[in-house]
This record gives C-alpha cells, structure tokens and sequence, in this order.
C-alpha cells in the first residue's frame, strides 16, 4: 500500500508540474517534514487527514491514491460545472456547531461553480474555525444529497435539535452512529439514530472566488 501511493504522489505530482516536495507542502499545507516522510516511506500509517488532504487536491478519491495503481489506465474525465445554490449560512454556534443553517425564502446567497451530477446539489457558507484546517472560515461546503455515503466519507450532519456540523463518518452499529472530529483536537462523537434527521455526503470545499449572484 505505502509503495502504491508513493508512486501515485509521485506520478501526480509530474503530472500536474509539482517539482518538489516543498512545493507540494505548500499547495496541501501539509508540513513539509511530514511530506518528505511520506514520500520516502518512513511513515508506514499515514495519518487519514493527511491522506484526505493530498486526495482532495489531486481531485482522487483516498482508496485510489493508497490502492489503485494510478499510472496505468488513465482515462480523461469531462467535467461539467453547474450553478449550485447557496442556501445557507452555517454559522459556528455553541459547543462547536453550525446553526442558523437555511437562509430565509428569497434570501439565498448567489451560486457555486461547481462539477456536479446532482440536480440537489447545495453550498453552504461557513463561518468559525471549528472545522480547521479542513474548512476555513468563509469557505463553502458544496453538498450533495443524493450521493450515498461510506466510511471514510465527509458528510453534513443535521441533528433533530437543529445542530450542523462537518464530520467524517465512520460506522453505525447498534443503532450508534460515530463520526470522526475534522479537527484532531476534538473526539469522535457518538449519535442515536433517531437523533439525526439528514446526513449529507460533502461533495468538496469551494473558495469564494467560485460563487457568483
């Protein structure tokens, strides 16, 4: 797996004219140590985030970049953007959650440019550093609801006492939903079912030169 992934990180890197691993560090923001440690293979147990991190900005899923041999069977992908409503505003609230998660009728916040096949497909704006690194204050998350979702995955959760958050969904057993923190320093959380009244799969994280009115 380690010598699959380094070869991925490799091949992706001179594919999209990444010369050195300082500048990689820099596009990821991934510490640079810890880059040249992973592309060495000293790290035998890369750490998830890191993994998501450098996933997301090659535009691959996790499993491929660990699993798949990249290199091989490259096919070209037709990406068609669609105009995906803003339709809320997920604004950091007690405890570390979202609230105040829809705008009202008529007061939407323009669009996200965004490649997307799910004609639901929705942005939210968010505000507060709970979700850091991953998520910056004023950045949106582009959801799409009608995308299932497996462990590993980012999702949006909605609780039935109206708390959002971003989390990384892990399992259910027993009735027990957990998610995995974003941000290393809070635990994981345990939810009932019955608890939760959506979670949505998290397409991506769009900045805000991709919105427009």
């Amino acid at each position: 797996m380690i010598e699959t992934m380094i070869s991925n990180l490799k091949y992706l890197m001179k594919k999209n004219n990444i010369t050195n691993v300082t500048e990689l560090a820099r596009l990821v923001k991934i510490q640079q140590p810890t880059l040249h440690r992973l592309l060495s293979g000293d790290v035998k147990d890369p750490k998830y985030v890191n993994l998501k991190q450098l996933a997301d900005y090659f535009s691959v899923s996790v499993s491929d970049l660990v699993e798949k041999d990249l290199t091989q069977n490259i096919q070209k992908i037709t990406l068609n953007f669609n105009s995906v409503p803003v339709i809320g505003n997920a604004q950091l609230g007690d405890g570390g959650y979202w609230t105040s998660m829809e705008y009202p009728i008529g007061a939407g916040d323009g669009f996200i440019n965004w490649p997307t096949t799910d004609k639901d497909a929705y942005a939210l704006k968010c505000k507060g550093d709970s979700m850091m690194p991953r998520i910056k204050n004023g950045e949106y998350v582009v959801i799409e609801p009608n995308h299932r979702f497996l462990p590993g995955d980012e999702v949006l959760v909605v609780t039935t006492d109206n708390k959002v958050m971003v989390k990384t969904y892990l399992y259910t057993r027993g009735g027990i939903v957990t998610f995995m923190s974003i941000n290393e320093e809070h635990p994981p959380i345990k939810l009932e079912e019955d608890e939760i009244e959506k979670i949505h799969y998290v397409a991506g994280i769009a900045k805000e030169s991709l919105r427009y009115e």
